[in-house]
């Protein structure tokens, strides 16, 4: 039987580490039945055994191509290739003198792997923050409980490893935490403990590894995965000692036995069995991991030499460049490509987890060698690489990481990946843009939502890592759209804020799909939806390799299945078959669009979304076959039917043809129609990862059409706090059609499958709307102006006898009025359009311009583009007229649990209304949301009053703003109300002003009322935030590296609720 690991967590006064207990699984997985890429790489917290479980790889006897029954032939062979192998290791282990490593421009000095002596007094500098000084007071605690006596196991030899790289860290800072929030240096009786202790556990490592085969069948090759992490530890520490002063002869049993367990890493990961090689077999997370410790060895040992080629440091420099290089850039079966982003084919968290290594390789690699390229060989072969910390094709894979985050910070869960994971190890970069802000206010059922957790995951300790790269995390503005066709990410987003709405459309393929190998999932065209922080439309993520079953198949996503069935799972050593493409998309200021295309079941699937005014979407699904089928669109809801505050909820409404879900007070309301019929609406029960082997139930809606060649599903899904749309269907029986009313906007959406004029019978607006794309899209105000058009593969939308807009060639196309005398228009190819336009325009401009020209008696502008573009139409600016509102004032007060707003206009012309929007601590990076709208009494020039109740207002007080809305599309903001909290007998926690101000490279931050921790944030003027930590009573903030200008500080406590005191900070230099 074979051993799979299950977590436990320990007390840390017991052993600060985690560790695994065994528990029996299936049948061994026999190494000639293993395929050449079917090695599966682990669990984000499990052991790989020994004897794999039959669950972790499928077999294929192909590989060595021995015949079952021929078990005489087999021996025969067996001996000979034995004899063999000991001749050829014979033969490749004659002794050479040497074998050092010390290329031109070499480092020689000490530090050299997290960090160089040079950073080490900015590294302690930053310690003061109290994010930072929280996460080393923790590894500071941990290192002063004894490491484990365990130096068998792969969890002791582990923890002992990661002990002695952290006690090392802190021996080389030389400091440690203090009562009163600060930090002091280490006496040297402490020190003294601790690196005798280190030195201690380098001297006792145990150095063996694992044959990458055996004869009895078994790959114990997957242990490397532990024992690379464990020599990069144990490397990391003997570096850090040195870089403190501790001697090369105090440390040379430490050096000895290092080069011992380097030594074995390259023998067995260069040992073959018959012919069949460890790097030349496997091509994926193993490998990179395993090569990135050959390198860090060569890199901190690189002066040691030896007559046994396995032991020098030359040997290992050359196969761990040599094979990271080739697979992720080189090898047919390569991770990702060096000429465009293609992410990495496994999915992003075994991209992580095989940066977990190679990231402290390639930063060690960056403080020993400056920039260029070295000559590096293995097996004969030499290849010229360079140095990986500086080479652009490295940020190809971090650009991938980042453009593909969800606004909270996290990796999407695509493939194989868990759905609680970020990536601030990418700190380790040493580049700022990498590193994004993570915020868990919404994430639940996992002990990851921290940043300490995050850095302390169980595969691997990063903190000492993470600390020493003293990179602040950073907001970085975010496009609007991003279209990564390699690796077939479609991402659409509404701002750059952790709040902002996020949906990504699946659509990968190519060498990408083809060597995920057994890490794909059937996910071809699914789709993940994220707003206001918390995620609404799930991918169920990954709860283990062992159960990745029951979360990874096409039912499992949000994709339209065929009689049941949809793309398939991945398996060890081969890939979903399934082939996704990214087509036609561009972005314009108030709607985007991007398509993917795929097929499977014997049909073609076209997934057209279009983002309308960064505020929902809608989702057009192009289904044909040759032969009838049935067909069933699914969404999965975070939110369960019947469910609690913790699962989330669902309501269905699937007479009215929607549901929504709602999860820590965001919603998501899907309303689904299709052509062919009404189809036929049903809810079933799937589950999804919340953590590690945790799954938790949700709600998927079903919506199925019955048997035919071609459907067109249309689905409007809008994502809202507390005032939710109101969507109805008016499907004909060749038509998909849907009218949207909200935030003063009626806008109807068609999709057919033929390209003829059709129209829309919503009888939402003053005329009927007709158009002749696949995909067409009408927007007016509720006055009827116009706001925004789209056709997919169109030439022509009228409305009423009017045709607004038309192209000589039938192109994706769009227009829309972005302010009072300005247009955006977007065609898809060379064409000639012709626009109903009230007046002539002063400008026409864009890339792809050739000619305009406005005829005033037809009121039309005619534009001729050369190319696929944008354009701008500028009209002449207005006569100044009266301000559309005159706002005397705007109050609001406290009454009876409600608060009461109301405010007074002198007059009105062409007002729609007043949104009202509220700041509270449901929404803290949001800042404001729009929970209610209080309609215009229409044109006058006498005072009108207004009112409005907010029965929903929190009790810890909130501010308030109106947005008064014009027929034309413009908004006006008021003045900001604040209502304070709701009368109470405990003191009131109080944010003081912080000074001095200006600020140059430090902020004194007080608080009064509370004693608990609280979250400060500073935000920019844009209200993104720049900064968070968190803080009791006082702290210091450093603001040296922010550019000058105007901020603001607040902070929130644990349960979400802002903190009185918000104040301005005017950072100066």
């Amino acid at each position: 039987m074979g051993l799979s690991y299950k977590k436990s967590i320990i007390p840390s006064s017991t052993i600060n580490s985690v560790y695994y207990r065994p528990e029996q699984q299936g049948e061994k997985t026999k190494f000639w039945e293993l395929s050449t890429s079917a090695a599966s790489a682990p669990t984000k917290s499990t052991f790989a055994s020994t004897d794999l479980p039959a669950s972790r790889c499928k077999e294929s006897s192909a590989l060595l191509g021995w015949p079952r029954c021929h078990r005489c032939a087999v021996r025969l062979l067996i001996l000979l290739a034995m004899l063999l192998s000991g001749l050829s290791q014979g033969w490749a282990q004659a002794p050479t003198a040497g074998g050092s490593w010390r290329p031109v421009g070499a480092n020689l000095g000490y530090p050299r792997t997290l960090l160089k002596a040079e950073a080490l007094a900015g590294v302690r500098a930053t310690l003061t923050a109290p994010d930072r000084l929280a996460i080393y007071r923790s590894l500071w605690t941990d290192v002063q409980s004894a490491p484990t006596a365990d130096n068998a196991s792969s969890a002791g030899r582990r923890a002992r490893a990661t002990w002695a790289k952290n006690a090392a860290f802190v021996v080389l800072l030389s400091q440690q935490p203090n009562g009163s929030d600060g930090l002091e240096g280490l006496s040297e009786a402490q020190r003294s403990i601790l690196v005798s202790t280190t030195r201690s556990l380098l001297e006792n490592l145990n150095p063996a590894v694992e044959a990458f085969a055996t004869w009895t069948g078994t790959t114990p090759y997957t242990e490397w995965q532990w024992r690379s992490k464990e020599l990069i530890d144990y490397l990391v520490a003997y570096d850090l000692l040195r870089g403190a002063g501790e001697s090369a002869a105090s440390l040379q049993a430490s050096q000895l036995k290092l080069q011992v367990f380097a030594g074995n890493l390259y023998r067995q990961s260069t040992t073959p069995l018959l012919w069949v090689t460890f790097f030349g077999t496997i091509k994926n997370n193993h490998t990179l991991m395993t090569s990135a410790a050959l390198g860090m060895a060569a890199v901190v040992l690189s002066e040691t030499s030896s007559t046994d080629a396995n032991q020098q440091p030359s040997s290992w420099a050359g196969a761990g460049l040599y094979h990271i290089d080739n697979v992720l850039w080189r090898d047919a079966q390569r991770q990702s490509d060096s000429t465009q982003v293609t992410g990495y084919a496994e999915g992003p968290y075994y991209a992580k987890y095989a940066l977990l290594n190679c990231l402290p390789f390639f930063r060690a690699l960056g403080n020993f060698l400056p920039d260029g390229s070295q000559a590096y060989t293995f097996g004969g072969t030499t290849r010229r690489i360079r140095n990986p910390y500086f080479d652009s094709k490295y940020t190809r894979l971090y650009d991938w990481l980042t453009a593909i985050m969800l606004p909270d910070g996290r990796l999407p869960a695509l493939e194989d990946s868990y759905v609680d994971m970020g990536m601030p190890e990418l700190a380790l970069t040493g580049r700022p843009e990498y590193v994004r802000p993570m915020y868990f206010s919404k994430l639940s059922g996992t002990n990851m939502a921290s940043a300490l957790a995050q850095l302390r995951d169980a595969t691997v300790d990063m903190r000492a890592a993470w600390l020493a790269a003293a990179v602040l995390p950073t907001s970085q503005q975010q496009p609007a759209l991003t279209v990564l066709p390699g690796s077939g990410n479609l991402v659409f987003r509404s701002g750059g804020d952790s709040a902002a709405t996020y949906l990504h459309v699946y659509g990968r393929g190519g060498l990408a799909q083809a060597n995920a190998g057994g890490h794909s999932q059937g996910d071809a065209s699914s789709f993940i939806l994220q707003a206001q922080g918390q995620l609404l439309a799930l991918d169920p993520g990954y709860l283990s390799y062992s159960r990745r079953a029951e979360v990874g198949q096409a039912a499992h996503h949000n994709l339209v299945l065929v009689d049941g069935a949809g793309p398939d799972i991945g398996t060890a050593g081969a890939g979903s078959s399934t082939q996704s493409t990214i087509g036609a998309a561009f972005w314009t200021p108030q709607l985007s669009y991007g398509e993917v295309a795929t097929a499977y079941q014997g049909t073609r699937i076209v997934r057209k979304t279009l983002f309308v005014r960064n505020a929902y979407f809608l989702l057009a699904d192009a289904v044909s076959a040759p032969t009838a089928h049935a067909y069933t669109w699914q969404l999965h809801g975070y939110g369960l039917e019947g469910g609690t505050a913790v699962t989330g909820t669902f309501a269905g409404n699937l007479g009215g043809q929607e549901g929504t879900w709602q999860k820590n007070g965001v919603h998501l309301l899907a309303h689904v129609t299709a052509t062919g019929g009404v189809p036929t609406y049903g809810t079933t029960t799937n589950v999804h990862e919340t953590t590690y082997n945790t799954a938790e139930n949700h709600t998927t809606l079903l919506v199925k059409q019955a048997s035919a060649t071609q459907t067109q599903f249309l689905a409007a899904l809008y994502p809202y706090a507390t005032q939710a749309p109101q969507v109805a269907t008016t499907s004909q029986p060749t038509t998909a059609a849907l009218a949207t009313s909200s935030q003063g906007y009626i806008d109807v959406a068609f999709a057919q499958a033929d390209s003829v004029l059709v129209a829309d019978t919503s009888d939402q607006l003053l005329q009927a709307v007709q158009a002749d794309g696949l995909l067409n899209f009408y927007s007016a105000k509720t006055n009827g102006d116009f706001a925004q058009l789209f056709m997919q593969a169109g030439t022509r939308l009228q409305v009423g006898a009017k045709v607004m807009f038309s192209s000589t060639r039938r192109a994706d196309l769009s227009w829309q009025r972005t302010s009072l005398t300005s247009y955006t228009g977007y065609a898809s190819r060379a064409t000639t359009l012709i626009i109903s336009l009230p007046q002539g325009p002063v400008s026409v401009a864009g890339p792809a311009v050739v000619s305009y020209a406005y005829d005033a008696s037809q009121e039309q502008l005619r534009v001729v583009l050369r190319a696929a573009a944008s354009f701008e139409v500028g009209l002449p600016a207005r006569i100044a007229q009266p301000l559309p509102v005159q706002l005397t004032d705007f109050v609001g007060q406290r009454q009876a649990g409600v608060v009461l707003l109301a405010w007074h206009t002198a007059s009105e012309q062409r007002s729609l209304g007043f949104e009202v929007q509220r700041q509270t601590a449901l929404a803290p990076e949001a800042l404001f949301e729009t929970i209610g709208f209080v309609a215009s009494a229409g044109d006058h020039a006498q005072a009108t009053d207004y009112t409005f109740r907010d029965a929903t207002a929190p009790a810890r007080g909130a501010y308030y703003r109106l947005r008064q809305l014009d027929h034309d599309g413009t908004g006006t903001y008021s003045p900001v109300v604040a209502i304070g909290a709701a009368a109470v007998a405990t003191p009131v926690a109080t944010l003081l002003p912080p000074v001095p101000q200006p600020a140059t490279d430090w902020l004194r931050v007080q608080l009064t009322g509370t004693d608990a921790e609280v979250t400060l944030r500073l935000l920019d003027g844009l209200g993104r935030p720049v900064q968070q930590l968190r803080v009791r009573q006082q702290a210091q903030l450093a603001v040296g590296s922010l550019a000058p200008g105007l901020y603001y500080l607040v902070a929130y406590d644990d349960a979400g609720q802002q903190v009185a005191g918000r104040h301005k900070v005017i950072v100066a230099h």
